[in-house]
Order: C-alpha cells, then structure tokens, then sequence
C-alpha cells in the first residue's frame, strides 16, 4: 500500500514539473512567423518631421546644428529633411509643423534641440517662411 501512494506521488510530481517547465519554455515560432518579426524589427519608430515618413533603417534627417552657450541646455538646429522628402530627388511634400504651409525647396525648418541625459527632443519654432514674419 505505501508503494502505490509514492508511485502516485511521483506521478503527480511529475505532471506538475511537466506543467511548470510547459509554461516557462517559450513556444516554437515557425519559419512565417520569424520573417514577420524581422520585418517588424527593421521598422523604426522615428519620424521625418517634414514629411512624416517612417525611417527605415540607416536613413537620417538631414539637419544643421549651430554652437550651444555656455549654460544653455538647447541649441539650434535646421532641418531639411529626410531622403525621400529633400529636393530634388524626394517626391513627398514637406510641411511645416509650426504653419501648415508647403516648405519651399530652398526652405528649411528651424528649431531646439533639447538634449537630456537619456532623452533627445526637437521643439520646432517655423519654417523659412513663417519664422521670417516674425
């Protein structure tokens, strides 16, 4: 009789292993499935601030960035643009966040950038237009 309750035991300290490890263990991703996730990966969530385009990988705003005072924790920068947006070979229409007017092809946008340990901001002030009104 205590044979049968310790094989019983044993049995049951094996399905709840069995139970335990088939929760831990992460579940097998077939081949589709590792294609989507690396398209997935190769998409960025940074944006053009002109045209509002995804960056894909490697692909960079063009901007300009101007000498900081002492003290200050943002400096000027112009933007142009990213690759599929600056003239003459970009086809996507560049918008001024600030005006909602179309960036003339020799127009860039003005703005600060904030850098902060461990975090990046660009506030944009204007366009070449809209800045020059004030």
């Amino acid at each position: 009789m205590e044979y049968v309750v310790i094989v019983l035991l044993f049995v049951i300290m094996l399905i709840l292993l069995r139970l335990v490890f088939r929760l831990r263990l992460p579940k097998r991703i077939k081949n589709d499935e590792k294609k989507d996730l690396t398209e997935n990966e190769e998409k960025s969530s940074k944006f053009c601030p002109l045209c509002n385009s995804s960056l894909s990988k490697g692909e960079n705003v063009k901007s300009k960035t101007y000498p900081a005072s002492q003290g200050s924790t943002d400096i000027l920068m112009d933007v142009f643009g990213c690759p599929k947006c600056i003239p003459p070979a970009g086809q996507e229409d560049r918008i001024c966040p600030a005006c909602k007017k179309k960036i003339p092809t020799d127009g860039f946008v003005i703005g600060r950038y904030f850098i902060k340990p461990h975090k990046k901001h660009l506030h944009i002030l204007g366009c070449t237009l809209c800045r020059k009104a004030k």
